[in-house]
């Protein structure tokens, strides 16, 4: 009969408490996530996917700004019955054209951010500092099994690992799984009409209509109009227009009113319609802000957060008893 003396177990060496099962759970599972290629290769095609979106809607900023600055610059001239006006819309786009220009540095801010994830997740995700981690797990396994002190460095040091391993998958693949499920068609939807802004843009002629047609012979030629302060307003240049169209016809009042009402209701519709178009814009470029604001900044840092958050609950090892005298 072996009478040799057995090891003795410590007291309750299995009567671990909820929590420890649930954190040792998670270590294992976050152990064997990290052997997993499937993980490290869905991470990165998330992030190639968010760098694509960021540069596309760069590449539309720049597109957007080069349009609105060649708008800024055309004029719009009207010369009904000898009286000439030259306009430019320079100051009335003036501030739709800084937000473009603030829309794409945030687009290229976006960019550097997702390009820096992807380089990030390729140094955690290699293969020593997946190998170092997985020893350090087992090591923290096997004291904890055993009920004994896990010494303060090693849970410092699994955390850190754990951390610099598991933080860009997991925030890249948590920040896409949010953006698809509720702000992808919002992204998509404002893309796309911003690029459908681009090209109508191209293609809007905010110049006066031509020339009307010459007056009457027995028509008197009016003499011509005083200069136009710079600083007045485009409204009230087309006024001042007005007033002295009709001052200076007075014979063919019906007829003046004419040139200048029609040339005019021209003008103000088409810079009507080039309005709204921009206050649409304005919304479309200040949500597509929002989109990136969120999958790049606030979304990451709230994962980060939680993350971190679980890796120091590792550091919170059994309670030891109370010894008693």
């Amino acid at each position: 009969m072996n009478n040799l003396p057995s090891s003795p177990r410590p007291p309750g060496a299995f009567r671990w408490t909820a929590r420890q099962i649930a954190l040792a759970s998670l270590l294992v599972l976050a152990v064997v996530l990290c052997w997993l290629p499937a993980f490290q290769t869905m991470a990165d095609r998330y992030v190639d996917d968010g760098l694509q979106r960021s540069l596309l809607s760069f590449a539309t900023a720049r597109a957007l700004h080069s349009v609105v600055s060649v708008l800024q610059g055309t004029e719009l001239a009207v010369q009904p019955m000898g009286v000439g006006l030259t306009l430019t819309l320079g100051q009335v786009l003036a501030p739709i054209s800084d937000l473009v220009a603030q829309f794409a540095d945030w687009m290229l801010w976006a960019s550097i951010a997702f390009g820096l994830q992807k380089l990030l997740l390729s140094m955690g995700g290699s293969y020593g500092v997946t190998g170092l981690l997985s020893l350090i797990a087992l090591a923290w396994l096997l004291l904890r099994w055993r009920q004994q002190a896990v010494p303060t460095w090693l849970s410092r040091l699994l955390v850190v690992l754990l951390f610099t391993r598991l933080v860009m998958p997991v925030t890249i693949i948590g920040s896409e799984a949010l953006f698809q499920h509720f702000i992808a068609q919002t992204y998509q939807e404002n893309q796309i009409a911003t690029e459908g802004a681009v090209g109508q843009l191209q293609q809007f002629d905010v110049r006066a209509p031509a020339k009307a047609p010459a007056a009457d012979a027995a028509t008197p030629t009016p003499p011509a109009s005083p200069a136009v302060a710079p600083s007045s307003s485009l409204w009230e240049r087309f006024k001042l227009w007005g007033q002295q169209a009709q001052q200076s016809a007075s014979q063919a009042a019906s007829g003046v009113q004419d040139l200048v009402r029609n040339p005019g209701d021209a003008l103000r519709d088409k810079l009507g319609e080039l309005q709204q178009q921009l206050d649409q814009q304005v919304e479309r470029l200040v949500t597509l802000m929002v989109v990136f604001a969120l999958q790049t900044l606030v979304i990451p840092l709230v994962l980060v957060w939680a993350l971190l958050q679980l890796c120091k609950g590792l550091l919170a090892g059994p309670r030891q008893p109370v010894a008693k005298s």
